[in-house]
């Protein structure tokens, strides 16, 4: 089977009506036949800013069923390799340097947008437009792709954890980190 991509628009904000709307989207999927090139792929651009898109990656090497992994296209993140899908670690340390640079003020900004994504997986891309962190090599990347990223590690959370803790896994790591 081949790679299907496409293009998704998020209806839904409330969190379980955004869990039932990924369900049906995923259960659109056709099934594979076997591992490696008879498995089902599935690539779900679900968000743009700038020249950055956010891509859904499915199945997950990891987890099977629901879960699926969060890419940015446009950014690459490192440890001991070059990546870009974003972890919590990543996610962190991008909002850390944003809080470091900016004043309270304007982090507060980005406090508030991040609330919204927690609550209703919305956010105002244009209260941050000027607010950037540094990659791995220190280019400048606009602080919005971060959010948007986080937007979809909180829905990956909740679809993949509903009965444990979701999306509050990534909102209790960045309040411990301090950012919120």
């Amino acid at each position: 089977m081949s790679l299907e991509t496409i293009q998704y628009t998020l209806l839904s904000t409330g969190r379980g009506d955004v869990r039932r709307e990924m369900l049906m989207l995923f259960s659109n999927e056709l099934p594979g036949s076997g591992a490696g090139e008879l498995s089902s792929r599935y690539r779900y651009c679900v968000d743009a800013y700038e020249k950055y898109k956010i891509i859904l990656a499915r199945p997950a090497p990891l987890n099977k069923g629901l879960d699926f992994i969060v890419r940015i296209e446009g950014l690459f993140f490192k440890k001991n390799r070059r990546y870009n899908n974003p972890g919590h670690s990543d996610i962190i340390s991008a909002l850390s340097y944003g809080k470091a640079q900016l004043t309270e003020n304007n982090y507060s900004i980005i406090k508030e947008e991040l609330n919204h994504l927690f609550v209703e997986n919305q956010c105002s891309v244009d209260k941050i437009r000027n607010f950037y962190f540094l990659d791995y090599e220190g280019n400048e990347h606009p602080i919005a792709i971060i959010l948007l990223a986080a937007k979809w590690l909180f829905i990956e959370q909740d679809m993949t954890y509903w009965n444990w803790s979701g999306r509050y896994m990534l909102w209790n790591a960045l309040k411990e980190a301090g950012l919120l």
